[in-house]
């Protein structure tokens, strides 16, 4: 079964959003999200820097070393964000705010681009790799839009600058924390979403493990695949998964040793 770009795109940029789900890529959205300008000029960058990675880890990077995977995107990326700086200090957008200029460069390190990359365009082919950089792009730009649209309006009584007749602000929206708690609520209100949403997965499981002779083999194992090529995280074969546990493992002992040494 062939996915299509619909499928992708909702699990890219709903289900596992960047920003309120995979908790991706702060830094920049809390810096540029003071107005809707900047949001929308940082959701472009961005969203170029996806597209262009994830096209080139899928193509030409599968065979390459991690470490050096990681390089090339922070190489690519440099690219995209040199020629931006050079536009904004040469043309009239000198005016743009003091975290702007500084937000900027740090696309060149976005760790959206990295997971992205690392997680789904290197174990897809290419035009899965492009829907999946499409996908996320765009599920940064829409957290980016909302947090500019109400930082802007509440906490600056203005929007693209504009001033509007307001009774009250709320300057404090325009402080990182802020934005840290509308991120809380929109997560919030996502977890709460697709949480419900996926309990219904492990019960429809059951069913099929119960009866797996009225199906045939071959079309239990076409859900799975697409299911396995949808994640973002390879818990099995995945270098970041067997760290964690590997850690984790590491604390345990540590939590062990230090009770035994208490009893004695």
């Amino acid at each position: 079964m062939k996915l299509k770009f619909s499928d992708v795109f909702f699990k890219g940029a709903v289900e596992y959003n960047p920003v309120v789900i995979q908790c991706v890529g702060l830094c920049p959205v809390i810096l540029a999200s003071t107005n809707l300008k900047d949001a929308l000029i940082m959701s472009a960058l961005i969203l170029a820097d996806l597209i262009i990675n994830c096209f080139i880890a899928s193509a030409l990077l599968k065979k390459i070393p991690r470490a050096i995977r990681v390089a090339i995107y922070m190489l690519v990326s440099l690219l995209i964000v040199l020629p931006t700086l050079w536009f904004i200090g040469s043309k009239s957008l000198m005016t743009m705010s003091l975290a702007m200029r500084v937000c900027i460069p740090l696309v060149a390190v976005n760790s959206v681009t990295a997971v992205h990359c690392e997680q789904f365009a290197v174990k897809n082919n290419v035009r899965l790799a492009l829907y999946d950089g499409i996908a996320a792009g765009f599920g940064v730009m829409f957290i980016l839009v909302i947090l500019g649209v109400l930082r802007e309006i509440i906490g600056n009584g203005s929007i693209l600058g504009y001033p509007l007749d307001l009774t009250f602000k709320l300057s404090g929206l325009l402080m990182p924390y802020g934005a840290l708690v509308v991120l809380g609520f929109i997560a919030a209100i996502s977890k709460a979403v697709f949480t419900g949403g996926q309990k219904q997965k492990p019960a429809e499981e059951k069913t099929t493990e119960e009866t797996p002779a009225e199906a045939p083999a071959h079309e239990e194992t076409v859900p799975e695949q697409i299911e396995l090529d949808l994640n973002y995280v390879d818990n099995e074969n995945d270098e970041y998964a067997y760290l964690l546990s590997s850690v984790n493992e590491l604390i345990a002992s540590f939590a062990d040793d230090k009770e035994g040494g208490n009893e004695e």
